[in-house]
């Protein structure tokens, strides 16, 4: 049980807000430096400034988590028993610069070969990029979650938090209430339980 009920919105707050700041970074950087008229010239020194701005926002993401993590176990007056949250998934440097290629140059001119004007395909590109770019700096987070989860003996599972708007995958997810281990859901893709997407605001909340 949830002790405090409006600390998961809190919490799924401060992420959100985290995600957006970043997408402003993000953002700036693709306008600023990316040259629609020399694609493959300037973007390497685009994509060697988005790095360090994600890989940052991951890690603010998995110590937001770690810090509520304890918060909530706190808040359900379970003792303090030396229990430390996990730490993040390590993102490789591959998938990294896989992720800002496909939705940075290869959208762009995926945007242009379908009749858009660069300025239109510069846009297609940003929306990719910034919401895969949140994907990657929310999953620091979400992923200190589910294995903290999966690690605490006082968790018997998690509840799926949205925002006030959130699509019909993620409004039947969370419609679920808590899962619990139990049911193996939490880390089984195929119940789709623990699953995300590129603007997806959900965050996971132990219970």
């Amino acid at each position: 049980m949830v002790a405090d009920p409006a600390a998961p919105q809190e919490y799924r707050g401060i992420q959100t807000l985290l995600a957006a700041r970043m997408a402003q970074q993000v953002l700036r950087v693709w306008r600023d430096l990316m040259n629609p008229a020399k694609v493959d010239a300037s973007w390497p020194a685009v994509r060697a400034a988005l790095m360090p701005i994600v890989r940052q926002a991951r890690e603010q993401s998995a110590t937001l988590a770690r810090s509520a993590y304890l918060d909530a176990r706190q808040d359900a007056g379970v003792p303090d028993d030396g229990f430390a949250p996990s730490g993040p998934l390590q993102l490789a440097i591959d998938r990294l610069e896989a992720t800002l290629d496909v939705t940075g140059p290869v959208e762009f001119k995926r945007a242009i070969a379908a009749g858009k004007t660069p300025q239109q395909a510069m846009d297609a590109a940003a929306v990719r990029m910034v919401g895969s770019t949140q994907y990657l700096a929310l999953e620091g987070g979400r992923s200190v979650m589910r294995q903290s989860i999966g690690r605490d003996d006082r968790a018997t599972g998690y509840a799926r938090v949205t925002d006030s708007d959130p699509c019909h995958w993620c409004a039947m997810l969370a419609s679920r209430g808590p899962v619990y281990k139990s049911a193996r859901t939490a880390g089984d893709p195929r119940q789709g339980g623990d699953r995300y997407h590129d603007h997806c605001a959900c965050q996971a909340w132990p219970s």
